[in-house]
């Protein structure tokens, strides 16, 4: 799924937001403390679509919820345990 229009300039617009001197070092990478709903899972994983899922614990707890709201279906041959 990639990122509409708006999805883009919003996190563009986001992005130009955050002071990167003040981020603490892997912080946008890091799992939320709460569970992520549906609809920021599906913004979650537009933004960290590069990010490896073995290194990204956002991604992977994003790819979790969409999963367990059978919004995604993992292909079994490809998820190398990263349930």
């Amino acid at each position: 799924m990639a990122a509409t229009p708006e999805m883009a300039a919003h996190i563009a617009a986001d992005d130009a937001l955050l002071d990167r001197d003040m981020l603490v070092i892997g912080w946008p990478h890091e799992a939320l403390d709460r569970a992520f709903t549906v609809e920021g899972a599906h913004r979650a994983m537009q933004r960290h679509a590069s990010c490896p899922l073995d290194t990204c614990a956002r991604k992977r707890a994003a790819r979790k919820t969409l999963v367990d709201a059978g919004h995604m279906v993992p292909d079994p041959r490809n998820s190398r345990g990263l349930e």
